[in-house]
């Protein structure tokens, strides 16, 4: 979720597409974050696409709907939810210096605000983009991929398995229909040994969002957002089961300067699913009063 522009008012959202127009409408929040962006030019193909983020997405093409606004506001989330099908939320915040009460907003209330507004709006279909940082804290050795335990690394890993669970309530109490994709590594270029065996791209990572979307099979379903791996750390079966076959491989995209695991320093936690984050101070907010 990004900072609303200071300075100047909140735009109003538009009169919301027909919703039962002959592609479906999906609401996208943390639309202008780097995930956000990248998948947008696969998504238009198949979807009509509200772009909702703190700021505004950039450049909207047709079939693509910009609102401005904050999900941590329960009013803003409602009004954008008007006349749409399905929601892809990808809105967080993330990072190694990443503290829990900076994270309450847009990892917590905003989930929630978005999975209750969803269902109240007539909404069956939800995608929520999680990550494999809630298994950060496990080692790469022995690790069990899908079967593996929940195990956070930092704060952004704890949220995004809140997250889950919070989908998981609304999927057995209201009938939601939930996917989950636990997103691996999603640069545009893979870094470094670590990413190479989860790595995504963006192509993939839309066509997973595009089978939780409609898949009709689809009632509450863990997934993982990788293309194609050397010794992936998943086996992804869930995703492969209801379709998903990734087009891009990790090799061809290493990045000019990518670190083979031997030359990796212990600072990117090369040992840990979670790298660095497994292995970087865990903040503790005390600084700020």
């Amino acid at each position: 979720m990004s900072d609303v522009p200071s300075g100047g008012e909140r735009p109003q959202p538009q009169a919301p597409a027909d919703r039962h127009g002959p592609r479906p409408t999906v609401l996208v929040t943390g639309a202008a974050g780097r995930v956000g962006s990248a998948v947008r030019p696969f998504l238009r193909e198949r979807f009509d696409l509200v772009l909702f983020d703190r700021l505004a997405s950039p450049d909207p093409q047709p079939g693509e709907r910009v609102v401005v606004g904050d999900l941590a506001v329960r009013g803003e989330v409602r009004a954008a939810l008007a006349g749409i099908d399905a929601v892809l939320h990808l809105a967080c915040v993330h990072g190694l210096e990443l503290a829990f009460d900076d994270s309450l907003d847009a990892n917590y209330r905003a989930t929630v605000h978005v999975l209750d507004e969803a269902r109240r709006s007539g909404v069956r279909r939800f995608v929520y983009a999680s990550s494999h940082h809630v298994h950060g804290a496990h080692p790469r050795d022995g690790f069990a991929g899908d079967d593996a335990a929940y195990a956070p690394d930092a704060y952004y890993g704890l949220g995004k398995a809140f997250g889950e669970l919070a989908c998981a309530l609304h999927a057995e109490r209201f009938g939601l229909e939930v996917l989950v994709a636990r997103i691996g590594n999603a640069d545009p270029q893979v870094a470094d040994d670590r990413a190479l065996r989860l790595w995504t791209s963006a192509r993939d990572l839309a066509e997973l969002f595009a089978i939780g979307l409609t898949h009709p099979d689809v009632r509450f379903e863990v997934v993982y957002g990788l293309s194609i791996c050397p010794d992936p750390l998943y086996r992804n079966e869930r995703a492969l089961a209801l379709g998903y076959r990734p087009h891009d491989r990790a090799l061809d995209h290493l990045a000019p300067d990518f670190v083979p695991f031997e030359a990796m320093d212990e600072r990117l936690g090369r040992a840990y699913v979670g790298g660095a984050y497994m292995v970087a101070p865990l903040p503790t907010g005390e600084e700020t009063p």
